[in-house]
Parts: C-alpha cells; sequence; structure tokens
C-alpha cells in the first residue's frame, strides 16, 4: 500500500502512521505535491485527533509541495492549528487598497489579503525588495493577530520599506524559500548555482534580526525592518531538503559547490532524512572544495 493510499485508509491508526511516515525522508517533487494534496484532503476530513495532529504536523514537510489552494482550504476548517497558521503567513500576500499615510516612524495602510494569512510581527518584502514588519492589523475596528485571505483590513508597517508604498502595491511574505526551491529545480545549472546562493544568503541573515511574530518568519517588532528576517526552522528545513536532493542529482560541479556551501550555513536544520540523501554522494569522486563541504556535513566533528 502506498503512502497516499494509506493516508485514506478506513483505520485511523493507519492514517497517522502514514502521516508520520512523511517526515522521514526528502521528497522527489512529483511526490512532494501529490503526498501534500493528500495530507490536504485527510487533514480536512479527519475526525480522529491522533491522526489529525500527525497529518498537520507533516505538512512542513511537503511543503514546497502545497498550493495556495491547499492551504486556503485547509484554513477554512482547520483555522485553530498552529502548524497551519505558520504555513499560511509564510504564503501571505497583501495589496495596498489605498494612499498610505505616515504615522509616526511608522506608515498605516489599508490592505487586502490576496494570499495566505499574514500575522503580526511578520515581515513583508516590498516591490523594491526592501523590508517592513507587520506590526498592527485592525479588523472592523479592533484588533486582530491575522488576516485572511480575501479580508480588507488596516494596518501599521514598521520601516523604511513602508516609505513611499503605492496603491496597488503589493507585500510579500518572505519569498526567498520558494524562490529558491523554484530555482534548484531549473534545468540551467546557473540558476540552480544562484538559487542555492539565494538560500545561502538567507541563511547568513540568522542574527541580523530577532525571531518574534508569531508569522515565524518574522522579526521582533520595533527592529525597524531594515534587515533581511531571519529564516524560521520549517522554512530551514524546506530549504535543506531542496538543496539536499539537487545536490544528489547535480552534474554541474560550480552549481554542486554552492549547494553544498548553501548546506553548510543552514546546518542547524539538517536532519536525518538530509543526510540520509548527502550519503549518496561519491565523495572520492568530488573536487577538493565541494569534498571538504560534504565531511563538514556528514562529520561535523571531525578535525580538518
Amino acid at each position: 500500500m502506498g503512502l497516499t493510499e494509506q493516508l485514506g485508509h478506513p483505520d485511523p491508526r493507519q492514517r497517522e502512521a502514514a502521516a508520520r511516515r512523511v517526515a522521514l525522508r526528502v521528497w522527489e517533487p512529483e511526490a512532494e505535491e501529490a503526498i501534500g494534496a493528500s495530507l490536504v484532503r485527510a487533514a480536512g476530513a479527519e475526525t480522529e485527533p491522533g491522526a489529525l495532529a500527525a497529518q498537520l504536523d507533516a505538512l512542513p514537510a511537503v511543503e514546497a509541495g502545497l498550493t495556495d489552494g491547499d492551504l486556503h482550504r485547509l484554513g477554512l476548517v482547520r483555522s485553530d492549528s498552529p502548524v497551519l497558521a505558520r504555513l499560511l503567513a509564510r504564503a501571505g500576500r497583501l495589496q495596498i487598497s489605498a494612499p498610505v499615510r505616515p504615522s509616526g516612524a511608522a506608515t498605516l495602510a489599508v490592505v487586502r489579503c490576496l494570499r495566505g494569512a499574514p500575522r503580526t510581527g511578520l515581515w513583508l518584502r516590498t516591490p523594491d525588495g526592501a523590508w517592513t514588519v507587520l506590526e498592527r492589523i485592525e479588523l472592523y475596528g479592533r484588533a486582530a493577530d491575522r488576516l485572511d485571505s480575501g479580508c480588507t483590513g488596516r494596518v501599521l508597517l514598521s520601516g523604511p520599506g513602508a516609505r513611499g508604498l503605492g496603491e496597488w502595491e503589493r507585500l510579500d511574505a518572505d519569498p526567498r524559500p520558494r524562490e529558491c526551491v523554484r530555482g534548484l529545480r531549473a534545468p540551467d545549472p546557473r540558476v540552480r548555482a544562484l538559487a542555492a546562493a539565494g538560500a545561502a544568503d538567507a541563511a547568513g541573515a540568522a542574527g541580523t534580526g530577532g525571531t518574534g511574530g508569531t508569522g515565524g518568519t518574522g522579526g521582533a517588532a520595533g527592529t525597524g525592518g531594515a534587515a533581511a528576517p531571519v529564516v524560521d526552522p520549517e522554512a530551514g528545513r524546506m530549504l535543506c531538503a531542496a538543496l539536499a536532493r539537487a545536490a544528489v542529482a547535480e552534474t554541474d560541479p560550480a552549481a554542486l559547490e554552492s549547494e553544498l556551501a548553501a548546506l553548510l550555513g543552514l546546518a542547524p536544520f539538517l536532519g536525518p532524512p538530509h543526510l540520509a540523501l548527502l550519503h549518496a554522494l561519491d565523495a572520492a569522486t568530488l573536487p577538493a572544495r565541494p569534498r571538504t563541504y560534504l565531511d563538514a556535513l556528514l562529520w561535523p566533528g571531525r578535525a580538518g
């Protein structure tokens, strides 16, 4: 019985066991999409608490394969799930719906949520690549902690990235992990190398901001939004899966070097499934620098 079939098994113990299997390995993109769709269907219909918890906990392991529609549909019936709230926050996209106006050092704006469910504390990227922090959300005159897809609300944005925003411009929750995952699947090795470098840059942002914010990819409110946000653990693991998958299939030495270097930068997020993939690489056939990176990943305590 395949994993997707087991996720729909009539026995809830089988469904729970299948969900727990999802996080035990790195899946190919096509399998990731199929498993993600099956998890969404299972979690949307689940009645047994243990199986439901396992299904929701498994979603970040196939996050790159989840569609906006999957997240939206599941959010309608599982709005109380903290795991799903983080996924929806990372998928967030807002559109400015009226002229913005300054409010002290911050900026007030009316926005419509086009995708996901951004939360207070979330970092958002502006069209020109600057960063801003979603400090406050108001719905119908009352404070709210999130803005759901299709809703319009008033928000307070902090930081230089909020200045000069124009009507109809869009703000995206940190898009770097998704952009890197897409780039690592590109047929052109130069694109893969650039995507890996982008993942390394995202990892290098750790320590430039706080880890605050209920959205997961946020910096602490009041940080000014000048630095890029910290990659959160779930997004870090998604990047590790994409990089490890790319590295074991890589045929271009420069791209392989970039992929392994990025994995070193994301080492705090590496887990057994990623390392199991990397063990498939034959270190003896690698050029000196990628071999050094691979050794550091597989045997971090080894001197030299």
